[in-house]
């Protein structure tokens, strides 16, 4: 007989049901117990303390993206220990996916749109997109925090940086939502999330190819991949819209999940809120940081190693993964104090949420400014409001959690 009082044995795995609904249970115990939690079924190690996961993201020498930043579970079946795969210059894969120099190239062509000062230069056209957003779902009401106001602001700020059309941005969002949905049984990319993908391409690829004829305004993110020299040759129409895909994403999916999540932090701790309420303009911007580091949905990135190298007490071979647990990591004891609660004014200096390295979120800007207006306007415009999580929807993935959809009842200041 199995003794009552033994507990069964720890696991993880990423793509676990677990996992993918509730991962913040599991993270404690990968933290405490098992600094480098090997996966046999997969040949890879799962890292979860902060100073762990900060100096993989930092080791370009050690470490390659060539498999992409999210591993697919049937890419971790796949063992390839000795031979890593090597970065893909013809074709070219997603610029995401290429390591230094060529990845710092790309980095140094797109920079410029996405520079602080620059970015900052977009305020009004972002306030008053969100102003105006605002004021149709708040006649209505009660609509959703997510689908009707923050993916519609995420997307249409992307828009406005990439010189894309914002009236495009109600059919983005459903495209976007559609690519990344995952089916709550089954980890990975959904069959409609495929065909959802080749139809951004498409999309993507029609702007590409009306920049080369010089229609429209300049792109100060197209124009530079269409012109520039990064690979030693012009790249292809499907190339850039690749490319131009990986930013898109990474601006529509991310501050959504944090906005409506924190908002409803908020509504859990009314004093918080109420100290926030007391002086808006200075304590939102300082609010959305700890929104940022409480509820970022992207649970984690992952590296192949291409030299032997040791992380987090044990030696990784070339040809081997890690996946980096960036949610973990944001709730390391070792690195912030009391890490489970949400704490509004906390000074927390080095979260990873953007992450950090050769790799860190180009979008670091744009999200940061976006989230804090949001925040600002929102609870300017608002006396109260009443989130309703009970009917709204969690996201079951491997990658990016969080609410997908949460209704919001407001009453208007």
């Amino acid at each position: 007989m199995t003794d009552p009082q033994l507990k069964p044995a720890f696991r993880y795995d990423p793509y676990s049901d677990e996992a993918r609904r509730d991962p913040q249970s599991l993270y404690p115990v990968l933290r405490e117990e098992h600094r480098a939690y090997f996966m046999p079924e997969y040949d890879a190690y799962a890292i979860s303390r902060y100073d762990d996961v900060r100096n993989a993201f930092m080791d370009a020498k050690n470490f390659t993206e060539s498999e992409g930043q999210v591993f697919s579970r049937s890419q971790m079946l796949v063992h390839h220990r000795g031979d890593p795969p090597k970065p893909k210059l013809d074709p070219k894969s997603m610029f995401l996916f290429l390591d230094p120099p060529v990845h710092s190239q790309f980095r140094m062509a797109l920079a410029s749109p996405f520079m602080k000062g620059n970015v900052g230069k977009l305020t009004p056209q972002i306030t008053t997109l969100i102003r105006d957003q605002l004021d149709k779902c708040i006649a209505r009401g009660r609509f959703d925090l997510n689908g009707d106001f923050a993916s519609y602001i995420s997307v249409g700020a992307t828009a406005i940086l990439m010189g894309l059309p914002v009236e495009d941005s109600g059919a983005i969002i459903d495209l976007v939502n559609r690519m990344v949905a995952r089916d709550p049984v089954n980890p990975g990319p959904t069959a409609d999330g495929i065909v959802a993908r080749g139809e951004i391409i498409e999309f993507l690829k029609g702007a590409v190819q009306r920049r080369r004829r010089e229609e429209g305004d300049a792109s100060r993110v197209i124009d530079p991949l269409i012109h520039g020299n990064m690979i030693g040759r012009p790249q292809t129409d499907d190339e850039i819209a690749s490319d131009i895909l990986a930013i898109l994403v990474g601006g529509t999916e991310t501050v959504p999940k944090v906005f409506s999540g924190g908002l409803l932090e908020l509504q859990k701790r009314p004093d918080q809120l109420a100290a926030i309420r007391a002086d808006i303009d200075t304590n939102a911007p300082i609010a959305f940081e700890e929104m940022l580091r409480y509820n970022a949905p992207a649970q984690w990135f992952g590296r192949t190693a291409k030299n032997p190298v040791e992380v987090a007490g044990v030696t990784v071979e070339p040809g081997q993964r890690v996946i980096l647990l960036i949610a973990a990591a944001n709730r390391d004891p070792r690195e912030f104090e009391n890490p489970d609660e949400f704490i509004w004014n906390r000074k927390a200096k080095r979260m990873l949420s953007f992450g950090v390295g050769p790799h860190f979120c180009i979008g670091i800007h744009l999200a940061r400014l976006e989230g804090q207006i949001m925040l600002k306007e929102f609870l300017k415009a608002t006396r109260d409001f009443r989130i309703e999580p009970e009917a709204g929807d969690w996201a079951v993935s491997e990658f990016q959690i969080g609410w997908t959809k949460l209704p919001v009842t407001v009453q208007p200041a």
